[in-house]
């Protein structure tokens, strides 16, 4: 009687155990590591516009809706906007050009990249980008993991009171930057040969 009760109870466990994995199996790699996130489905066209000292920022997926996964933004940076040259210690950026042309210097080579462009950049890889063309640039940006998203809202709220050229606005985006430290690491000021 005791090895028939074993023996239940060993089949039990192994087709328990035996569905769990299936269970497991059928998850993505994302839901595995990350556990449950959202689905996000949005149309872009009708998401809310914030101004912020690039130009306007949309976003798309937030580092809450996809458990901490990634964050997706859409970006519209005016004619005479660059970055300082930085670098992302802690995750990917990847640029998806809607339209205009994106100039973007890695390493020692500087490419301009028209809307079609896809650029995908190592976490650690120093970079600056920047519009020099004369209508607006739009991109599609993602990172992964998530968080750098915040950095974006903290400069809409920053934009609500102070501009670009104001004479306390680098202070300000400065403790923007120390703030999300963990996000971009600004090594200097990115001053790209002309093209």
């Amino acid at each position: 009687m005791k090895r028939l009760q074993l023996a239940v109870i060993c089949a039990v466990a192994v087709t328990y155990g035996f569905d769990q994995a299936q269970t497991i199996k059928k998850q993505s790699p994302l839901q595995q590591s990350q556990g449950k996130f959202k689905i996000v489905a949005v149309n872009a066209n009708e998401l809310e516009d914030f101004p912020y000292d690039a130009g306007n920022v949309k976003f798309i997926a937030s580092n809450d809706d996809t458990g901490g996964a990634y964050s997706v933004v859409e970006l519209t940076e005016m004619p005479g906007y660059k970055t300082a040259w930085h670098q992302h210690n802690h995750c990917e950026e990847a640029f998806y050009v809607i339209e205009g042309v994106l100039t973007i210097t890695l390493g020692d080579k500087t490419r301009e990249f028209p809307s079609g462009s896809y650029i995908l950049i190592p976490r650690g890889t120093p970079h600056g980008q920047g519009n020099f063309g004369k209508s607006p640039v739009r991109l599609l940006t993602t990172f992964t993991p998530g968080g750098f998203d915040r950095f974006f809202r903290d400069r809409v709220e920053l934009y609500k009171t102070v501009k670009p050229g104001g004479p306390v606005f680098q202070e300000k985006f400065d403790g923007l930057r120390a703030k999300h430290k963990r996000w971009v690491e600004v090594l200097g000021t990115w001053n790209p040969e002309k093209l």
